[in-house]
């Protein structure tokens, strides 16, 4: 299966759904990371980007893209739409994993927006939350139980953020195992990322249904994507592939 995970900042999708990706990865399913920015609104653009790319590498990831808009700034327009339908299709996703829509910071709800319109021919497309996240209502739970402390670690990666309390593990721990009392699912299981639903489509067997469709070429605005090790040359317009 391909997991596209899509981020306004560097940390974000490793927050909101890094617990999964580590598992998927390690499951033999193939990762791809889009994130927007470089987050030059909360420190060195150059830093937090290698910290994306040790992250991804931690994470196992095949690829990640990294976009050059700019921090705090973004809109709904299409020059965002694009780039995340360029990712998309580069990605060739099962399954796309983005912000929620209703979340506090203005660049997420652009992105989760965004990448509504971007995914609209794609069939499955799911929600994380934050650990600041407000209003969240989430209809699916993933068992990270296994992997909470790789999780951890993939945060501690992203050591210019040490300061913000949301990246303590004591925040993501306990965000985490709120959502696994909520989910009432056994008491085996300690640790759950949730997930709001934004589209979902089953096949006849009820497993995860990939309608295909033809990939449109789009134009790569503010792009660059990024190889995962940090020795390479960057290769833009490219995606990167270990």
């Amino acid at each position: 299966m391909n997991i596209l995970a899509i981020g306004a900042h560097p940390d974000d999708i490793e927050l909101g759904c890094g617990g999964m990706l580590v598992r998927a990865a390690r499951s033999g399913h193939q990762i791809y990371m889009c994130t927007v920015t470089r987050g030059a609104a909360s420190g060195d653009p150059n830093e937090r980007t290698q910290e994306l790319f040790k992250s991804a590498k931690f994470m196992g990831a095949k690829g990640v893209t990294i976009g050059d808009f700019q921090d705090t700034k973004l809109t709904v327009d299409n020059e965002l739409i694009n780039f995340l339908e360029s990712c998309i299709n580069k990605a060739d996703p099962d399954i796309i994993l983005t912000h929620f829509h209703g979340d506090i910071h203005h660049d997420h709800r652009a992105v989760s927006t965004a990448t509504q319109e971007a995914a609209r021919f794609n069939s499955n497309v799911l929600a994380y939350e934050i650990p600041l996240t407000r209003n969240f209502e989430p209809k699916v739970y993933y068992d990270i139980s296994d992997v909470i402390d790789d999780k951890i670690e993939l945060i501690r990666i992203y050591w210019s953020q040490r300061s913000k309390l949301y990246t303590k593990a004591n925040a993501i721990k306990s965000l985490a195992e709120f959502r696994a009392l909520q989910s009432r699912l056994n008491t085996s299981i300690n640790y759950v990322e949730a997930f709001d639903v934004l589209k979902l489509c089953l096949d006849k067997e009820f497993k995860l249904q990939k309608v295909p469709y033809e990939n449109v070429q789009m134009g790569e605005p503010h792009m660059a994507s990024v190889p995962l090790d940090p020795a390479d040359e960057i290769m833009p317009h490219q995606m990167a592939e270990r």
